[in-house]
């Protein structure tokens, strides 16, 4: 149960954070839905991913490495659903995934070290 809290946590806060900063930086009110539908599918993807690797391997190190492995591929693959969903140039969207999921990545580790 304390898992899926976590989870849950976890994509609450990176909604709080991406998907008013994506929308921001789109410059479009209807980029809302895409990038909640985005997030809901990167974000839990991600984090249970991770959940998984530090279960079966309790390894700090080979946490750290997948955190580095799964965001660049979430900056990656938002990036090219930004585009599609947003009619972005995949320049623009690269750009605004990188943006929006550092930004959420240094204000989410910082608020949970808070809690």
């Amino acid at each position: 149960m304390k898992a899926i809290i976590t989870l849950l946590s976890a994509l609450l806060l990176t909604l709080a954070i991406e998907v008013p900063l994506g929308t921001l930086l789109i410059k479009r009110k209807d980029s809302l839905i895409p990038l909640i539908l985005i997030n809901v599918l990167t974000n839990p993807a991600l984090n249970l991913t991770l959940t998984i690797i530090f279960s079966l391997t309790q390894s700090i190190s080979l946490y750290w490495i997948a955190v580095v492995i799964g965001e660049i591929a979430v900056f990656i693959g938002e990036g090219f659903l930004i585009r599609s969903l947003c009619n972005l140039s995949l320049k623009r969207a690269i750009i605004i995934s990188t943006v929006i999921n550092a930004v959420s990545l240094i204000l989410g580790s910082a608020i949970l070290a808070l809690i």
